[in-house]
């Protein structure tokens, strides 16, 4: 029988979670590495899907996980209104690379850069009305 059908987690999931969107997928994930993510029998499964932290560079990679440890020892998470050396000197690390852009705005998530970017097009513009595809993501 397969470890994904492990009836205490799936009722525990069903009990404990709320899901927005459709279902759940029918796998338990308990590992990552590079471009794969792996189920409870170790089945490799190509994550077309993962965002924030492993979207570019891919899951476990060793220079990322010893930059994060290191850097959670010392400040893990500051709210946006202060700042910390790495922040800034990844700010002019990042403006180095596009000619012409000189400032940039950090944040975490989709649904925040879509927010700013949408705040950032009205100051510019002057227009309040936007274009969105039903029942799209952000």
């Amino acid at each position: 029988m397969s470890k994904n059908q492990d009836r205490g987690f799936w009722n525990a999931a069903q009990k404990h979670l709320i899901r927005y969107g459709g279902s759940f997928e029918p796998a338990i994930i308990e590992r990552a590495a590079g471009s794969f993510v792996y189920d409870a029998d170790d089945k490799p499964i190509l994550d077309f899907t993962s965002g924030q932290m492993s979207a570019l560079l891919g899951h476990s990679h060793p220079r990322i996980v010893s930059t994060v440890s290191r850097q959670v020892g010392q400040v893990a998470h500051l709210f946006s209104g202060m700042l910390s050396r790495p922040v800034v000197e990844l700010a002019v690390r990042l403006a180095a690379l596009a000619p012409g852009l000189d400032r940039v705005l950090l944040l975490s998530t989709g649904a925040e850069s879509n927010e700013a970017a949408i705040r950032m097009a009205k100051l510019v513009t002057g227009k309040h009305e936007i274009v969105a595809f039903s029942k799209s993501w952000h």
